[in-house]
């Protein structure tokens, strides 16, 4: 009842069927998609996904904060969303866009990065423009976003910095904000909007070097990107636009390095297939299954939701990319969890705390 208070909708799994209580209207259709993944992972794994009663967001912001509980003595209640940080005890899941965003013309996840790693190979990185290219919408209340428009001169800041305007985009059916052509530049630049972004895997997908800013909030996957390998951290202390020019400068004085670095990334998002997300989606909630100490049953007034009702609801264009992100049942078994060991986390997190620091120096340098 506590998480109810933040939760978009409830998610009820027993013996195999599906069961949903909704409480707010989600944005566009992300509510649709994401019970459709839950639909989806129930047909991949017939008889292996557990009962679980779940609560899920569907805002940007994670709203669990730690300080708060820590403070209080209070017990957090589990709530999902797409996105959490370090401050925050919300549990991230895949967000709808790996089934399709049809509102703005991006394809379910497997069709979309194959779109965009073809388009990715019609120039060479060495003969791509030698600047940093960022498109997006600045006016998302994202203090980032409202500096790095000051960086937009390509000669003095080596960046190219476009203002993406969603009305004129839906005039021309989002031709020109396609993501298959945008893979022109040797560097592309992610930057966090009101929240976490779902640019960040196509942006990684162009195999352009990733100049990630300064990145506050994670989803399920970029936790496991690793500086200098993946991507390249832009953490300025000063000025956002000379750390930019930096790693501009710094890539076309080291070419192979960086293009080496822009193939870390993208080769990272074509290993992260559909089969990996519902992997991870299976091991999360049968993880979260096992501290449930009673039996999930769901509400009187929940709903139980299968494929055919869910696409009765769709519109002619949500039920083609519900359609086409249909998965099929999975002739192998989920990849096997290995045992929970905080060593490794602790030695990851003090390997990209020292690539970093080590770039800052080079920067300051």
């Amino acid at each position: 009842m506590e998480a109810k208070k933040s939760a978009a909708f409830r998610i009820t799994i027993v013996d195999g069927r599906l069961y949903a209580d909704f409480y707010y209207d989600c944005v566009q259709s992300r509510a649709m998609f994401t019970v459709w993944s839950f639909l989806q992972l129930l047909k991949r794994y017939p008889g292996l996904v557990p009962d679980v009663d779940l609560m899920f967001d569907c805002m940007d912001r994670p709203v669990l904060n730690r300080t708060e509980y820590s403070s209080t003595g209070q017990i957090p209640p589990p709530l999902f969303r797409y996105c959490t940080t370090n401050a925050h005890f919300d549990i991230p899941f895949p967000d709808w866009s790996f089934w399709g965003w049809p509102e703005v013309n991006i394809e379910p996840w497997d069709d979309e990065f194959r779109s965009i790693k073809q388009g990715s190979q019609a120039k060479e990185w060495i003969k791509r423009w030698p600047r940093a290219y960022w498109k997006g919408n600045p006016d998302v209340l994202s203090p980032v976003r409202t500096e790095l428009m000051r960086c937009n001169h390509s000669r003095f800041w080596g960046a190219q910095i476009m203002r993406q305007n969603w009305l004129e985009e839906a005039k021309g059916g989002y031709e020109q904000s396609k993501l298959s052509n945008q893979c022109k530049h040797r560097y592309k630049i992610y930057a966090e909007g009101y929240a976490w972004s779902v640019s960040l895997k196509y942006i990684l997908s162009c195999g352009s070097l990733a100049l990630i800013i300064s990145p506050q909030y994670e989803d399920f996957f970029s936790r496991g990107l690793l500086p200098r390998e993946n991507y390249w951290p832009i953490y300025p202390t000063t000025d956002l636009c000379r750390s930019i020019k930096f790693a501009v400068e710094w890539g076309n004085r080291n070419p192979s390095e960086a293009e080496s670095i822009g193939r870390g990334g993208q080769d990272f998002m074509e290993n992260l297939s559909m089969e990996k997300v519902y992997e991870y989606m299976y091991h999360l909630i049968s993880e979260y299954s096992k501290l449930q100490h009673f039996k999930p049953y769901p509400p009187s007034s929940a709903q139980e939701v299968c494929m055919e009702s869910l696409l009765c609801y769709a519109d002619p264009k949500q039920r083609d990319f519900l359609e086409r992100s249909a998965t099929s049942t999975s002739s192998l078994l989920p990849c096997t969890l290995p045992s929970a060991d905080p060593d490794i986390i602790k030695t990851w997190i003090r390997k990209k705390e020292k690539v970093i620091a080590d770039l800052q120096k080079l920067e300051k340098t």
